[in-house]
């Protein structure tokens, strides 16, 4: 049965081309609070869903068409001992597609909570080996393009083939890392070594994924290795057990 939902879920989200995450749920008292909706972000974009946060501009595409999009809510259900919460994903009509199983978390850092019962909760979507597929039927939604919107959903894909091109280069460079200020990233056959600190210190080694934008970055102080991934912007986002943390390029 758990396999039969997995496939349902893979249907049904396939229909949908993007993902729709607001800066602040309802329980947050701030956009971002404890960087809940980067990592939400961060988490969708990582299993290859095109997520756009819910101020960004839209794609010609979403902005003629906005069934073409799935909302993200997540419900808190939190208790006084225990931080619990699931993902819906709703369609243009406000229907839930799919809502996921409770995650649940005891640590008493709020911030520390939410990522651990975020990624329990998220954790079956991995499993879903979303692809955007135009073809899919959904009972709800007919996906009907004019010719217009083809041409301009042509142009939209051949620009991100040459954005996404340009950001795989942009991995070597000079960048910001924290304690160890700048550092120089540079390629080493098929690795990335960074470099950094008074005595130029290899101090990390960042190796590619079968995803253009995600890199995994090994540490040579720790053992567990990170996902890192490269924003708009050129910068890195490196998800580690406090969060996303920032490493900004450097001119």
């Amino acid at each position: 049965m758990f396999l039969c939902s997995i496939t349902f879920a893979q249907n049904n989200l396939n229909s949908y081309k993007y993902i729709l995450v607001p800066k602040q749920f309802e329980f947050q008292k701030s956009q971002d609070q404890y960087q809940f909706n980067s990592l939400t972000k961060f988490l969708f974009n990582r299993e290859g869903f095109n997520v756009l946060f819910t101020d960004e501009t839209y794609p010609a595409d979403l902005s003629s068409n906005g069934c073409l999009g799935l909302k993200v809510r997540v419900n808190n259900k939190s208790s006084l001992f225990k931080t619990k919460m699931n993902i819906d994903l709703l369609d243009c009509h406000n229907k839930v597609v799919y809502a996921t199983k409770d995650g649940i978390s005891r640590i008493k850092d709020y911030k520390e909570a939410y990522h651990e019962a975020l990624r329990k909760t998220f954790s079956e979507l991995e499993l879903v080996n979303y692809v955007y597929n135009s073809q899919v039927i959904n009972n709800e939604i007919k996906v009907v393009e004019t010719s217009e919107v083809k041409v301009e959903k042509t142009k939209v894909e051949n620009t991100k083939s040459v954005i996404g091109q340009e950001s795989l280069k942009s991995i070597e460079g000079k960048f910001d890392f924290d304690n160890w200020g700048k550092v120089v990233i540079s390629k080493k056959e098929d690795y990335f070594t960074v470099v950094g600190g008074d005595e130029n210190f290899q101090f990390a080694t960042i190796y590619k994924t079968s995803k253009p934008l995600v890199y995994i970055i090994k540490w040579v102080s720790f053992k567990q290795p990170q996902l890192l991934e490269i924003d708009s912007d050129g910068n890195f986002k490196v998800d580690s057990n406090k969060g996303i943390k920032l490493f900004k390029r450097m001119n």
